[in-house]
């Protein structure tokens, strides 16, 4: 088995290190309350080779990519994705999305999954944040920004003026897997657009999640897996 370190994300604290395998290991038999609030917390681990999360939880949302319109391209496209052969920790599969942005001022390409479909708003009050996998490859860009799609961001809500400021966190790769922890309370919107522009997001009212890079004239080359909710109440 191999030991991932673990980074704890915030834009407001400082970023810690640990070396864990604990996310690695099955639980207990006498555990079976966490056992059954860790079928409710991971939400997608590709190990199934399909397009679609893991139908859980009240989850059972598709996965896609997107890019931009300026020119940049990405591998595989909504119409033809599956999960990429290698997964973390010895795995069979994992997220993955390549290509390269164009030389532009405005250029975006990204992954994500819906929480529901037909696309529907999706409570996760009940937990703090998220964890993933993640890594680049070598002559990838290392910029990423992990975001949430919520009811004040998403055109579906039908809220939004300024659609798609999601909040969540920039943060930057490395060629290894490392294990992503992100809170809730942490996310925030971009600055400068958007609108409305709340102060938190909404727990009770997500649409899905997106990794997502906007380097220009840049090969991207991004790997995801093992994505979950991380510190849910099991009440």
């Amino acid at each position: 088995m191999k030991c991932i370190p673990s980074v704890f994300l915030s834009i407001i604290g400082t970023v810690s290190i640990i070396v864990s395998c604990s996310h690695f290991l099955p639980p207990q038999e006498s555990e079976q309350v966490n056992a059954s609030a860790a079928a409710f917390e991971k939400i997608e681990d590709a190990e199934d080779g399909d397009d679609q999360i893991l139908n859980s939880g009240g989850r059972n949302g598709y996965i896609y990519t997107y890019v931009d319109e300026h020119g940049s391209t990405i591998e595989p496209t909504s119409s033809n994705f599956a999960p990429a052969k290698g997964g973390a920790g010895g795995s069979e599969s994992a997220l993955r999305f390549k290509g390269s942005t164009a030389n532009s001022a405005e250029v975006y390409a990204g992954i994500g999954f819906s929480f529901r479909e037909p696309i529907g708003s999706y409570d996760a009050s009940r937990c703090k944040g998220i964890s993933f996998l993640a890594k680049k490859a070598p002559e990838s860009t290392a910029a990423l920004r992990f975001k949430m799609p919520d009811m004040n961001t998403t055109p579906e809500a039908g809220i939004c003026q300024e659609c798609y400021n999601d909040f969540g966190i920039s943060f930057t790769l490395t060629d290894e897997w490392i294990r992503y922890v992100v809170y809730f309370a942490d996310m925030k919107q971009e600055e400068g657009w958007g609108n409305p522009n709340p102060p938190h997001i909404d727990q009770k009212n997500l649409f899905g999640m997106q990794w997502q890079t906007t380097t220009s004239a840049a090969k991207f080359d991004i790997w995801i897996d093992d994505i979950f909710f991380v510190e849910c109440d099991p009440n």
